[in-house]
């Protein structure tokens, strides 16, 4: 059995997920899909990403964890292999 894609209402367009995500441009999203990041994003049949919503959420999640890591000057990484790591920007 094929695993279920998300909802409609629970995907994103690259445009929105950079919009959550506090980056500039569409394609800095796509630039981390294409280095290994969204496992669930897809391509429609137009074409178009589609990001989930809960991959997204989790990316700022973790984007925001290491702002705040940074911050106070820890640089250590994470303890746990199975986290979202958030790219560098």
């Amino acid at each position: 059995m094929l695993p279920s894609r998300p909802t409609t209402q629970e995907l994103l367009t690259s445009m929105k997920a950079a919009q959550i995500l506090g980056v500039s441009s569409p394609n800095t999203v796509k630039n981390w899909l294409e280095a290994g990041y969204f496992p669930g994003a897809f391509r429609t049949a137009g074409g178009h990403w589609r990001f989930p919503l809960n991959e997204v959420l989790a990316m700022k999640q973790a984007m925001e964890d290491r702002e705040q890591r940074n911050a106070k000057g820890d640089l250590t990484p994470n303890d746990v292999a199975d986290d979202v790591e958030a790219p560098l920007l």
